[in-house]
């Protein structure tokens, strides 16, 4: 039987926000929506299906942290506004989660991975781009 091809995103300049450090930390979300892609095509375990998409879930937890607290050592003015949307995008994952049913086709939950996919890096690049530029004019502390 031939192999699926399994969906795959692949990182480009696109997706930079200009700060190593949080671009290194963008990453890894988009690598678990890579296996949480792969899971699907391989015909995994609904189990280890869910258990990869709570990894992306966890993956955007750490990384929404980091970013907060960098927040505050650069004195970003818009740290609430942006946490909000941290916990909106949050909230969406997780009922995205919560609505994993075992028994749907493999086009559904591609379907889920290039939601989650574009939900984060439309984040990504329209939001964390702001705190970014903030940083960049030098209007932080650190």
């Amino acid at each position: 039987m031939p192999k699926k091809p399994t969906l795959t995103f692949t990182w480009n300049d696109e997706m930079n926000v200009g700060i190593p450090e949080i671009d290194e930390d963008h990453k890894p979300i988009i690598f678990s929506i890579n296996e949480f892609n792969r899971s699907i095509t391989e015909g995994k375990d609904p189990t280890e299906i869910k258990r990869h998409l709570q990894l992306i879930i966890d993956e955007a937890i750490r990384h929404f942290s980091k970013e907060e607290k960098l927040f505050k050592e650069w004195q970003y003015s818009e740290t609430t506004s942006h946490a909000r949307l941290h916990v909106h995008i949050l909230k969406a994952m997780q009922e995205i989660k919560d609505g994993f049913i075992p028994y749907g086709s493999d086009s559904s939950w591609m379907r889920v991975g290039i939601t989650i996919k574009n939900i984060l890096v439309e984040h990504f690049k329209n939001e964390d781009v702001k705190y970014a530029e903030f940083r960049q004019a030098g209007t932080g502390s650190r």
